[in-house]
């Protein structure tokens, strides 16, 4: 009889494959986050607008083995999270000598729905999810055997965190949690005090040049981190708290996640609960509170899903390890669903924004001719895309910033329409916001194509000196 556990890797062996397969036959395009990223790519730096830099540094060498494809820049993803479920599975061995719970606790994370979305979609939380784990991992070793070189690779692997995404913050948040409950872990610490200057030297030395470019760029990455927050305007939102309470939930695994509630009682809280609830609980809390008073996305809080999706994991397998199996054969089949919609590109709202713009490109390049230098398009995940599809082409691309304003995205310091632009060139997006240029122009509107790419329809205009 063949076992569970062999199914199951079966089963992730074949979403493997079927990921690969849907991402190469699919004509969905790349969002518009993921072709800035490669933009960014494009022109190595220590920091950008809205990110640290490491994303961008990874699509450079993997582009230049795998080439510019958006097959090649999807693959990222998908290859990262095989790394990332490996890491888990050393996480759990580390936290249980049961090898048979680590492997379900890999597999779960490998077929857990909100890694299937994220390994369609390239994003910072895709490197920050390993290197937190590879943190966490070197924690726990440092926990079992202090080590001068265990610390120095926990320092290096939370400055690549750090670099992947500023959320890497959290870790010292969780690590402080950890030092308060756990005696062992803060003893272990207090006993290193030198080991431990190294392993923040370590962490300071991988972060200071990105530190460095974001002086030197007026601290422009945490302007607009702090804008993205909205702590400025905060407001009760329970609409928005519930909906993110729902959505990690879904990221998670439902039936397993109501299972542990029902079976809460049950639990024991030990040395290794403390630990795995430190590195999730307070990231948790932390983000439902900002989703309540302001707002919160569902990936805002991703790395705790790490350590309580394993925390979950131990405690359900104790109790009934079938909860587990079934719950690893819903989130395979909606992971199968996910990428068989992927593979035919299904033409549904949810896929809206990354369906048909290579197809709107190529009309615009036609409208363009040898009639206009330049294109000037308003919308920012719009022109990433534009500016990806004509990455082999002499077309320029601009977007609109008025004088005075506050920049609100990369490629309005990088691609601006100047005041005094007097050249004629192609527009999308809305008329009034190319209002402040100085040169009068005529401004007619090209038949009646609308993007549906965006927030907000916009149409397409021809704008003569």
């Amino acid at each position: 009889m063949i076992k569970d556990k062999n199914i199951l890797v079966f089963c992730c062996f074949f979403l493997l494959i079927f990921k690969t397969f849907s991402i190469y036959y699919t004509k969905f395009d790349l969002f518009g986050d993921e072709a800035q990223y490669w933009i960014w790519s494009k022109n190595l730096d220590f920091g950008y607008f809205s990110k640290p830099p490491l994303l961008p540094w990874v699509i450079y060498v993997y582009c230049l083995v795998f080439g510019n494809s958006v097959f090649a820049i999807k693959m990222i993803s998908v290859s990262f999270y095989c790394l990332s479920s490996f890491v888990v599975y050393l996480i759990s061995n580390q936290l249980t000598i049961n090898k048979k719970i680590s492997l379900y606790a890999a597999i779960t994370f490998f077929l857990m729905p909100g890694v299937s979305v994220s390994s369609f979609l390239l994003s910072t939380d895709v490197l920050l999810i390993l290197f937190w784990s590879l943190s966490l991992l070197q924690l726990l070793k440092i926990r079992k055997r202090p080590d001068f070189w265990g610390f120095i690779l926990l320092g290096t692997f939370l400055g690549l965190a750090f670099l992947a995404k500023y959320a890497a913050i959290y870790f010292f948040i969780c690590t402080i949690f950890l030092l308060i409950f756990d005696k062992k872990m803060r003893g272990v610490f207090f006993s290193n005090k030198l080991s431990f200057f190294f392993c923040l030297f370590s962490f300071v030395l991988i972060i200071f040049p990105n530190v460095v470019w974001n002086t030197n760029n007026n601290w422009v990455t945490l302007h607009h981190t702090a804008d993205n927050a909205s702590l400025g305007r905060t407001a009760i939102n329970f609409k928005g708290g519930l909906e993110f309470f729902i959505s990690q939930i879904i990221m998670l695994g439902p039936l397993i996640f109501f299972y542990f509630i029902i079976r809460f009682k049950k639990i024991k809280i030990g040395a290794s609960s403390i630990f795995l609830l430190s590195f999730s609980m307070p990231i948790f809390f932390i983000v439902l509170i900002e989703a309540f008073l302001v707002r919160a996305n569902a990936n805002w809080a991703a790395v705790s899903l790490v350590s309580f999706l394993i925390f979950i994991v131990h405690h359900v397998y104790s109790i009934n390890k079938k909860f587990i199996v079934w719950n690893n054969y819903i989130s395979f089949s909606l992971g199968v669903f996910l990428f068989y919609l992927i593979a035919t590109s299904a033409n549904i709202s949810a896929f809206s924004r990354i369906n048909g713009i290579s197809n709107f490109a190529k009309n615009l390049e036609g409208l363009v001719s040898e009639k206009y230098e330049y294109i000037v398009v308003s919308d920012r995940m719009l022109f990433s895309n534009i500016k990806y599809i004509y990455r082999d082409k002499k077309i320029k691309l601009l977007t609109p910033i008025s004088p005075n304003s506050k920049i609100g995205h990369h490629f309005q310091i990088s691609n601006p329409l100047p005041k005094d632009h007097k050249k004629d060139f192609l527009y999308v997006g809305f008329v009034d916001q190319i209002g402040y240029l100085s040169n009068k122009a005529v401004i007619n509107i090209v038949g009646n194509n609308e993007v549906l790419f965006t927030n907000d329809p916009i149409k397409i205009y021809e704008v003569i000196f």
